[in-house]
């Protein structure tokens, strides 16, 4: 075989190698139009009580629309006692850290803090703060 020949031999199974890891790469990671990857479809939903931390008027409700298309179920909406809260937080109630790490890549809020109450409603809490904009853009 001639050194051309070799070459374009390497070339094609390097071509051949790359697709199918593009195509494995593909079906296993790829998100469907609401962001919620196909592993993420079939693990049951975060359950969550939503609360308005800023004290801004339907706030809860218009996050609620925004998280209605990620895989979490919302158990109740409200608000906190006090309007205080400039940052977006989860709190976990009871939830284990491998829900608290899906409900993050969802939303996209990272800070996080633990108050463990085992007869909470849901496994987690989420206080909008006064940056919310920053996670309900698409």
């Amino acid at each position: 075989m001639s050194r051309s020949s070799k070459l374009i031999l390497i070339i094609v199974i390097v071509i051949l190698f790359i697709s199918a890891v593009g195509i494995l790469l593909y079906k296993y990671k790829v998100l469907d139009k609401n962001g919620i990857s196909d592993g993420e479809q079939k693990l049951p939903a975060v359950k969550i009580i939503l609360t308005n931390g800023c004290g801004f008027e339907g706030l809860a409700k218009e996050f609620s629309e925004f998280l209605s298309e990620k895989n979490i179920d919302i158990i109740a909406i409200g608000n906190t006692r006090k309007p205080v809260y400039d940052k977006t937080i989860i709190v976990i109630r009871k939830g284990d850290n491998e829900d608290l790490r899906r409900l993050q890549r969802m939303t996209g809020i990272s800070r996080f803090t633990m108050a463990k109450n085992e007869t909470a409603l849901a496994d987690f809490e989420i206080i909008i703060g006064k940056d919310y904009e920053q996670y309900t853009k698409k």
